[in-house]
Formats: C-alpha cells, sequence, structure tokens
C-alpha cells in the first residue's frame, strides 16, 4: 500500500512546518550567540513546538514520521535559499510567534525569590544522582548568591530577613506544584546570578 505523499498537507499544516523550520533555524543562530531581533528565546519553546507540531502532522495527515522531516527539511532549504535569507525568515517572525505563542506559551519571568529555589531545587536534583559533583557545586554556588541577593533586595526595600526567607519558600512550593518549574525562564535565573562587575564569588 502506498504511502501517503506529502501532498496531502492542508495549508494551515504545511505552515506549521514552516514555522517549524524557522524556529530551528532561529534557535540554532541563537545557541551561536546571534541576536535576531523579534523573535524570542527558542531553545525551549521552539523544541516544543517542533516536536509536538510534527507529531500532529503525522497523526492528522497519516503521514510517516520521514515524510514529515523531509517537509521540514525542504522548508529550512527553501528559507535558506531564499534571495535574501535574513528577510525571508523576518517576514516569519509575526505570524510565526502567534503559532508558537497559542500552542507553547511564553515562559513566566522568574523573580529573584523563585530563581534562588530553583537552582536550590536543581542542586538537590543532581547532588541526589551524582553526589557533591562540580556540577552540583555550581549550581548550589549559584542557588547561595541567589538567595543572598534575594533577601537583600527584599530587606533593602524594609523587609525583614524572615520575610526574605518566606519569600523564598513561598517560591520552592509553588514551583514544586505540578512541574511548574517548567513554566519558567531558568536562563533567566542563571544571568541574575552572574557576578556583579569588579566583583567575584
Amino acid at each position: 500500500m502506498a504511502q501517503p505523499a506529502a501532498s496531502a498537507l492542508s495549508e494551515a499544516q504545511r505552515t506549521d512546518l514552516r514555522c517549524s523550520a524557522a524556529f530551528a533555524i532561529v534557535a540554532m543562530e541563537q545557541a551561536g550567540g546571534a541576536a535576531l531581533p523579534g523573535w524570542p528565546p527558542l531553545a525551549l519553546r521552539g523544541k516544543t513546538f517542533f516536536a509536538d507540531t510534527g507529531e500532529r502532522v503525522m497523526r492528522e495527515a497519516g503521514l510517516p514520521r520521514e515524510a514529515v522531516r523531509a517537509q521540514i527539511a525542504g522548508e529550512v532549504q527553501a528559507l535558506q535559499a531564499a534571495p535574501d535569507p535574513d528577510a525571508a525568515l523576518a517576514a516569519l517572525a509575526g505570524p510565526c510567534i502567534a503559532r508558537l505563542d497559542a500552542s507553547v506559551p511564553p515562559l513566566k519571568v522568574p523573580s529573584l525569590a523563585q530563581c534562588a529555589a530553583m537552582l536550590d531545587l536543581a542542586y538537590e536534583e543532581i547532588h541526589a544522582r551524582e553526589g557533591m559533583s562540580a556540577a552540583a557545586r555550581d549550581i548550589k554556588t549559584l542557588a547561595m548568591v541567589l538567595a543572598d541577593r534575594a533577601r537583600k533586595d527584599v530587606t533593602g526595600k524594609g523587609g525583614s530577613g524572615a520575610a526574605a526567607d518566606g519569600a523564598i519558600a513561598e517560591g520552592r512550593t509553588a514551583i514544586m506544584a505540578d512541574g511548574a518549574i517548567d513554566q519558567f525562564d531558568i536562563a533567566r535565573c542563571y544571568e541574575l546570578a552572574k557576578p556583579d562587575e569588579k566583583t567575584h564569588y
């Protein structure tokens, strides 16, 4: 029995796969340090959209995985072979980000207290798996830096040390509920943990 052809895709499915291709290109360039105006960070959300869209199109169109991958690869090649690849990619930012937001909600921006809680949880997970490895020590150091900055943030605004500790504890409780950690932009936490200029840990 012949396999369904990629030509059986609807226009909406083709657009979703084209956006998957665009997200793959942008995510790769962002991973290399490129700043692309108009595009949000796509390392996590773009990957989720890519995977979910591929699975959905396979199911809806009755296509094998190889055919969907070939369709996305074709979209990547078409974008890269355009007379002005940058312009072709930029033209997809608006419509594709709208599709992304509709299917993969934007990550929440965590507070200092939430970041301290998230990295402390990450430390506990790594420590349980690896013991006091180099990775565990690094994450623990960042968690302590963030906790200290969260306390200073609260006390600097007139709050007490107890209130600061309470904020971190509340953040930890909320993040542990129903896998909520996946809803936060943890990359922001690493930004917040960077050493201040002319200082070091």
